[in-house]
């Protein structure tokens, strides 16, 4: 066979994989051995291992300059999700997380501009932030429709900047370079999209078990309401730039704009002084908003019709084992 640019066009449409994916077996007609750095096993494990000691180091800077500059050590009552020592654990948690991106994509996948985060396309930020914003109004004005949800004065003396960058800037990078930019589509490779959707969403649902609050409801419903949303916002646009913005928007409507508790993180200050009243499946009780059938029930809805539209557009990404028969039909052509 010979292996030219129609054959590499058609195998790009057989395995769905955007044109910077570096997993390309195909490349050479299948005769030349996948690179081990390629392998998204390997990928995965170094990313953690370079989040994890990132981590570490980062915090450990961060809170000895914060110990210079207060003359103390870190007290109990730092702890508190809203102290200025919580927003320095993020803000590790974020570098790291970028730390560990920039390794495996630039030095493993060796992708200059990865297509998911090119810097041209951060204008979808702002569509993220539409979306975050369309999703937490929507669900507050049904809560206000039902009785549950009522808007009682406007707090002036709110200062919102820790929350802004701890629970909005830092987490939106951070969780969606850890569920999206890695997980998901590290597991995508394997599993295809759908699998890729209930492996990260189950795994985003989880990390929000050891919150102060957290519950096994609170994690099964973020992980319908928004790890197969975001999802489902990846396999569509192939952005890092609108899941990001969706998920900063998406804390910072729900927590200082809204006046909910988010993600079951205790006591939340907020511009609008609200009063939830009514049973906890419909305000979430103490784990907030997230905990809510009315999120997971819209935003499920939502995210499962995106996925469906995804399918019908063909944006998903077959598994592994099927990708690699319909490309060896290919490279079998004479």
């Amino acid at each position: 066979m010979v292996w030219n640019m129609r054959t590499y066009h058609e195998s790009r449409k057989a395995d769905l994989l955007t044109e910077d994916h570096p997993r390309r077996l195909y490349a050479t007609g299948g005769c030349t051995p996948e690179p081990a750095r390629l392998n998204p096993l390997l990928r995965g494990l170094v990313f953690f291992a370079v989040f994890v000691v990132a981590m570490m180091v980062v915090s450990m800077v961060l809170m000895g300059v914060y110990a210079a500059a207060t003359g103390s050590g870190v007290r109990a009552s730092d702890q508190d999700v809203h102290s200025p020592v919580t927003l320095l654990g993020m803000l590790g948690e974020m570098l790291a997380a970028i730390a560990g991106y920039v390794v495996v994509v630039r030095f493993m996948e060796r992708r200059r501009h990865p297509l998911e985060l090119r810097a041209s396309r951060w204008p979808g930020l702002f569509a993220g932030f539409a979306i975050g914003f369309a999703a937490i109004g929507i669900c507050i004005g049904v809560l206000a429709i039902a009785g549950d949800y009522r808007v009682v004065g406007f707090d002036s003396h709110y200062s919102p900047w820790i929350d802004l960058l701890s629970m909005g800037v830092c987490a939106g990078i951070a969780e969606e370079i850890l569920m999206r930019g890695m997980l998901l589509r590290l597991v995508e490779e394997w599993l295809g999209s759908w699998g890729a959707v209930i492996v990260s969403a189950l795994v985003f649902g989880l990390l929000h078990l050891g919150n102060q609050d957290g519950t096994v409801w609170g994690g099964v419903a973020i992980a319908i309401e928004d790890g197969i949303l975001a999802a489902a916002l990846y396999f569509v646009t192939r952005s890092l730039w609108v899941c990001i913005g969706q998920h900063i928007m998406w804390n910072i409507a729900e927590g200082p704009i809204f006046g909910s508790v988010v993600s079951g993180n205790g006591r939340q200050d907020s511009w609008l002084v609200s009063r939830w009243s009514g049973p906890d499946i419909m305000t979430g009780g103490n784990f907030g908003l997230e905990a809510s059938i009315v999120p997971v029930v819209l935003m499920g809805i939502a995210g499962v019709a995106l996925l469906v539209y995804a399918q019908r557009k063909g944006l998903l990404v077959r598994p592994s084992w099927t990708r690699r028969r319909i490309l060896s039909g290919l490279s079998g052509e004479r």
